[in-house]
């Protein structure tokens, strides 16, 4: 995407020849560390090029702030090229250490700063004065009022936020050399101005899609929604043979979201009673209905998901600001049960309880009744199978009398 912007020029005489803006959104990751070290690495940055960082990530995980400040700090290889942050268009929150790298940062109105530290008299005194600071939880909430203070704009919009960085004399909060005819010069703040001789543009990044996926999955929900999804796929196979599409794709997802437990500091124990419960899951399935079992099975696979992300329910693990909601898991988990619902009726009847539709090689076979699954519906034992059989509703069976299956209109019966 491209944009017609005005010039930036900066003192010393130095014109900024192209804006770049890279977008971090979603969960703040390890995805998006890699996708900055191979953007930079493919576009080498120069002293007049400005770098821009557009911050919408609702939350971060593991130590991504501390991997962002290294990336900067040594990770790359050009560090003399002037860069910028605006957080925003959302009210979200964003850490002290990602702010840090920054010579011109911008807020939009409603910011939360978090993981601020306090001792330094050099925040109280940029900071606190015009927004809120709560330092009983080392943060500050940025003020609804814009304009421009020591150290920081607050504007509404990335437009805005250039635009006043082009009208003012906006200071940095980082010391940078600018190598003109090989002789260093400091410089502190710049100009913005129109350039009559050539018109600049913005060219906007983002992640690849593979990172943004993993990105999207790096919030917990989701990824605990992808991994028991990923084992119904594939439970579902066994038991409907085809072409493998679903355990392919049961595959994908499972691979997806375990690359994710690492960094998201997944208890492991967790994982183990959730295997348990897909394991009483498939012994429902070969039953043929839910029962006290599957109840059993859908309660343990909620009980998997609260120890999982124990650490974010009890809020032991300081390092990950984000919060993982308990109706959300019991979400998932319902939403799961009643996939197993559906599937009973549908796939598992199909496919485990023989084709209705050529039962011809059953007519004339003993049938046993076993037990009466609802008032149309009973499972019989014939030549050695379990087949559920509809009948007339509320129609009475009684064990050990024999009965007969018999072909009726392409459909299975008993008499």
């Amino acid at each position: 995407m491209m944009l017609k912007v005005i010039s930036i020029i900066f003192f010393v005489t130095t014109s900024i020849n192209q804006i770049s803006v890279f977008e971090v959104e979603g969960i703040f990751s390890s995805a998006h560390i890699s996708s900055l070290e191979r953007h930079f690495k493919e576009k080498n940055y120069k002293e007049n090029d400005l770098f821009v960082v557009q911050y919408s990530a609702g939350d971060y995980v593991g130590s991504t702030p501390e991997s962002f400040t290294k990336l900067f700090d040594g990770n790359i290889d050009q560090n003399d090229f002037p860069r910028a942050i605006w957080v925003g268009p959302y009210k979200t929150k964003v850490n002290m250490k990602v702010l840090s790298q920054f010579d011109y940062i911008g807020f939009t109105p409603g910011t939360s700063i978090v993981g601020v530290n306090f001792s330094d008299k050099e925040i109280q005194k940029t900071y606190c004065d015009v927004n809120q600071c709560d330092f009983s939880n080392n943060s500050i909430l940025i003020s609804e009022e814009e304009g421009i203070h020591s150290g920081y704009l607050i504007v509404g919009s990335l437009g805005a936020f250039l635009d006043t960085l082009g009208s003012q004399e906006i200071k940095s909060n980082l010391t940078y050399r600018l190598k003109l005819n090989t002789k260093p010069y400091n410089f502190d703040f710049v100009e913005f101005g129109l350039n009559k001789e050539s018109t600049n543009q913005i060219d906007f990044y983002k992640p690849s899609l593979l990172e943004r996926l993993y990105i999207a999955i790096s919030n917990p929900t989701f990824a605990f929604m992808f991994f028991v999804l990923g084992f119904a796929l594939i439970g579902l196979e066994l038991f409907a043979m085809g072409p493998g599409i679903m355990a392919c794709i049961g595959g994908l997802l499972i691979l997806l979201s375990s690359m994710t437990f690492q960094e998201l500091e997944v208890n492991l124990y967790g994982i183990l009673l959730f295997l348990l419960s897909f394991l009483i899951y498939i012994k429902v399935l070969s039953r043929g209905f839910f029962s006290v079992m599957g109840l059993s099975a859908l309660v343990i696979q909620f009980l998997s998901s609260l120890i999982m992300f124990s650490d974010y329910i009890l809020g032991k693990n300081i390092n990950q600001p984000i919060s993982v909601s308990i109706t959300s898991l019991a979400t998932v988990s319902i939403g799961l049960g009643i996939f197993y619902f559906v599937a009973i009726p549908t796939v598992i009847r199909s496919r485990l309880t023989t084709d209705n539709s050529s039962v011809g090689s059953l007519s004339g076979a003993s049938a046993e009744f076993i037990s009466k699954i609802d008032s149309e519906h009973s499972l019989f034992k014939i030549e050695s199978l379990r087949i559920k059989v509809q009948h007339a509703e509320n129609q009475q069976f009684i064990k050990n009398k024999p009965y007969k299956a018999i072909d009726k209109d392409g459909s299975l019966i008993v008499q």
